[in-house]
């Protein structure tokens, strides 16, 4: 008998992307638990840890909440009932979901006989668990980690091997980017990229401004070189309303410049052919 493969959900929730170069397009979102890093501009907090309960959404707010993990047939169930004829595809989000690979083959399988599209938001360093689920997925938005937001650590190598697999998919990388960002490091990281893959150049690469909370008024406004410390990052998640609803309209800036994000995209676009600036749609409306 074989046994149910189970996954650990934060939540599951419907909305539009609001990331990249689908942003506007409804999707239906699993945003699974665990983080293999802690980015400096982080804000999902709360997707790091492997909470008890996954939170269950509806277009007016949240409907309830089950205990983790959930079975891959009753999230099948639960993104069925959300899904609609205007939807674009499932996104599979975090945290990182492909700590969690060898449980997602099950349910990625059961989504595609369904015809619903899969769409992976990822931050490309597990190029071995991608080899796992890459038949299922369509989509593919891989982050670029630059050592300056990750107290120094270098994962070129590891997105250099994540992109060996990942072109076999509709791929673009994304970068966070705000005023403090390093011209040398994403210089480097882009000449390495088209260096060593040649055909690389063509993917499309969104530098994705960083969005700062805005805490108590005009007043408290959090500078807008974006979070630093644990205490910044524990604010973004408090800022989010913790279960993430209620998020008002206003609650985020962007923190960077028009200026600095144009020159942040001259230097992506020396190397790359389709270079484009777009913030998170959703922080500025307001929605999840």
């Amino acid at each position: 008998m074989t046994v149910p493969k189970r996954l650990n959900l934060v939540e599951i929730f419907p909305s539009f992307q609001g990331e990249g170069v689908l942003v506007g397009v409804p999707q239906i979102f699993l945003r699974l638990a665990g983080c293999n890093l802690s980015c400096s501009y982080c804000d999902t907090p709360e997707a790091r840890e492997e909470p008890g309960f996954c939170r269950i959404y509806g277009w007016e707010g949240l409907v309830e909440s089950t205990a983790n993990p959930l079975p891959a047939g009753e999230i099948l169930e639960r993104t069925v009932s959300l899904w609609g004829p205007a939807m674009h595809s499932v996104s599979i989000t975090g945290g990182e979901p492909l700590l969690q690979a060898e449980a997602l083959t099950d349910l990625l399988a059961r989504l595609k006989e369904r015809g619903m599209p899969v769409y992976l938001d990822t931050n490309g360093t597990l190029p071995g668990e991608l080899q796992k689920v890459v038949e299922w997925v369509d989509w593919i938005a891989m982050d670029l980690k630059l050592p300056y937001t990750q107290g120094g650590k270098d994962l070129l190598g590891m997105h250099l091997k994540f992109l060996e697999v990942a072109p076999r998919r509709k791929v673009f990388l994304k970068v966070v980017v705000e005023e403090a960002t390093p011209e040398a490091e994403l210089a480097r990281f882009c000449r390495e990229l088209v260096g060593r893959m040649g055909d690389v150049e063509r993917i499309p690469v969104v530098l994705q401004p960083v969005t700062v909370p805005i805490v108590g008024g005009e007043g408290g406004r959090r500078r807008a070189e974006g979070a630093r410390s644990k205490e910044e990052v524990a604010t973004r998640g408090a800022a989010d309303g913790g279960s993430r609803e209620g998020v008002r309209r206003g609650a985020w800036k962007i923190g960077i410049s028009g200026r600095r994000a144009a020159e942040l995209a001259a230097v992506a676009a020396a190397y790359f052919r389709e270079v484009r600036v777009i913030p998170q749609l959703h922080r500025a409306w307001g929605v999840k």
